[in-house]
């Protein structure tokens, strides 16, 4: 119950951070060049990681099923292909602290699709806190200097966090692949496309530090904060992953103003004040009731310490802990806090 929020917070950090850093970096670089920059250097950062970990990405790319392979495309065209590209050129044209601003409603795009496409419960605090997301975007909007005026660079990033939101629900559920593996198997694909596209449409002007800026970037940014919320999203569910996840963008307004010496107004810190209020509104929900669990077999890293959900038998050398292999969920029923993790996907009445 507490791993989860830490680690979508965790990725929220990296992620919100990197608008500002695009900023810093991108000069006359295609857009589409550095989308594909920021991806290919996740899954080459995501690489050494596997390595370590012992892990096959070919292995594991066979051994998806094929609807899961489906799954894992959508979420590569939608979070990996189109996403950053509208990400990139709002960047690019706007200002960081308002494109960190507009990522806020990433959040309540993961949240409205997992309610109304992949009936994910969501509660009324969830939706409390949403309202509280968007009530602060709002703010920051129709107070700025320019008045409430719909840019080119605000559209785009729109675009991006519901494209954003698809590919959240849809990775949400491609739960038999290590989440190394998912993010690295992400990075390359979304990576070399974009590369490709930009090769063809044109580089741009471009020096070698900020082909190396916009690899590190996609290392940390995308890459590793990737990983965190693919494992708080098997822990916590789409809706309340993304609600956590609403802190980077403040992040990001934060690095703006140190990095980038911008300036927003004084009522920013009132829509801090209500973000803030929208994240702790998660943190009192408690969702609690008699439940079943069907008879499953699936994969996922996990311990058997106080989870009563993993007790099955082991051979002699597969006793350490935490373990990652495919295991048998016998049916039960019982009742006990939960939210929608791998083991509690379950509809509500």
């Amino acid at each position: 119950m507490i791993q989860g929020p830490l680690l979508a917070t965790l990725s929220a950090v990296l992620f919100g951070i990197s608008p500002v850093l695009c900023k810093l970096v991108i000069g006359e670089i295609s857009p589409i060049l550095l989308a594909g920059l920021l991806y290919l250097g996740s899954g080459i950062g995501l690489s050494f990681v596997l390595i370590r970990q012992h892990i096959n990405i070919i292995r594991e790319i066979r051994c998806i099923s094929r609807h899961h392979r489906y799954k894992l495309l959508g979420a590569v065209l939608a979070g990996g292909v189109i996403a950053p590209l509208c990400l990139v050129y709002g960047i690019k044209y706007g200002r960081a602290s308002e494109v960190a601003l507009l990522l806020n409603l990433e959040a309540v795009a993961t949240t409205i699709i997992a309610w109304l496409i992949f009936k994910e419960q969501v509660s009324r605090n969830v939706w409390v806190g949403k309202v509280l997301i968007v009530l602060a975007a709002s703010i920051i909007i129709l107070k700025s200097p320019e008045g409430l005026v719909l840019s080119t660079s605000g559209i785009l990033v729109v675009l991006a966090c519901i494209f954003w939101g698809i590919d959240n629900n849809l990775t949400r559920d491609v739960d038999d692949v290590p989440a190394t593996a998912l993010a690295a198997i992400k990075g390359y694909s979304a990576g070399l496309f974009n590369i490709i596209l930009a090769a063809v449409l044109g580089f741009g002007t471009i020096e070698v530090h900020q082909i190396g800026g916009a690899l590190l970037i996609g290392a940390f940014s995308y890459g590793a904060s990737l990983v965190l919320f693919i494992g708080a999203l098997r822990k916590i569910g789409s809706a309340r992953s993304s609600t956590y996840f609403a802190i980077g963008p403040f992040i990001g307004i934060l690095s703006s103003l140190i990095l980038l010496h911008e300036q927003p107004a004084a009522f920013f810190w009132l829509a801090t004040v209500l973000m803030l209020a929208g994240v702790l509104c998660l943190y009192r929900e408690r969702h609690e009731h008699p439940h079943v669990h069907e008879a499953v077999t699936h994969r996922h890293q996990h311990t058997h310490d106080q989870d009563e959900h993993h007790h099955h038998p082991h051979g002699e050398d597969d006793d350490s802990e935490p373990h990652d292999h495919y295991h048998v969920h016998e049916s039960l029923n019982h009742t006990h806090v939960h939210w929608p993790d791998t083991h509690h996907r379950h509809g509500h009445y």
